[in-house]
């Protein structure tokens, strides 16, 4: 049975990155595992506390939704992810006992600290053909350094948006942080964007490090 890595720095990453991708590729036999790197609690700009536990719950309950096999969490904190050695050994005994056939993780070049490690992490664990297939989700438009993600494979994901949806709402915390509906309707409208490039009606896309045959076939 195929396998996927999903790999984000916080909470809820690979949910607005990727979900529509995970949705589908479970619907299709992949199995599907979480590994979330940090404990996910932070404060805000304007003072708002969101704590591990709640954070961590969501994040449960979420993966219920799209239909993920397992949730693995690390403990780092939030902004302060390491990306050498030790850290990089751990994610080398999650690859070693799920071995992937694909891994998805954030974009080098996102403006987020957490995120540019979560990526070059990726690349040491993903190094001399580890894992076939190497994924970077795309970056949000709200961050700064999104002129430089460069899609080039794009997934169908219009019978899973609302999978999709529903995992994000999952965060309640976050999904109240960022206006509720008013969420959804951008990350929809970012999913219908990305669709329009490639003529479906919805899409999610990635920039390729690495890519095999196997998605294929």
């Amino acid at each position: 049975m195929p396998k996927i890595l999903a790999m984000g720095a916080h909470p809820d990453d690979m949910e607005l990155e990727a979900g529509g991708t995970l949705a589908k590729f479970i619907r299709k036999g992949y199995e599907v595992y979480l590994l979330i790197l940090t404990s996910g609690g932070y404060t805000d700009m304007k003072g708002n506390t969101y704590f591990d536990e709640e954070l961590n719950s969501e994040a449960l309950n979420a993966s219920k939704i799209l239909g993920i096999k397992e949730v693995i969490f690390f403990d780092y904190h939030t902004t302060e992810l390491p990306a050498g050695g030790k850290i990089v050994s751990r994610v080398d005994a999650i690859v070693d006992r799920v071995k992937p056939d694909v891994f998805i993780s954030h974009h080098p070049f996102d403006s987020h600290q957490d995120h540019k490690a979560a990526a070059d992490i990726m690349f040491a664990v993903s190094r001399q053909g580890r894992v076939k297939n190497v994924l970077s989700g795309s970056t949000l438009p709200y961050r700064p350094n999104v002129f430089a993600f460069r899609p080039q494979f794009f997934v169908d994901i219009t019978d899973t948006i609302e999978i999709k949806m529903d995992a994000i709402r999952a965060y309640k915390t976050q999904y109240t942080k960022f206006g509720g509906e008013i969420l959804i309707e951008r990350v929809r409208a970012m999913s219908k964007t990305h669709g329009w490039a490639v003529g479906y009606e919805y899409a999610e896309c990635f920039e390729v490090i690495r890519m095999d045959d196997s998605l294929w076939i």
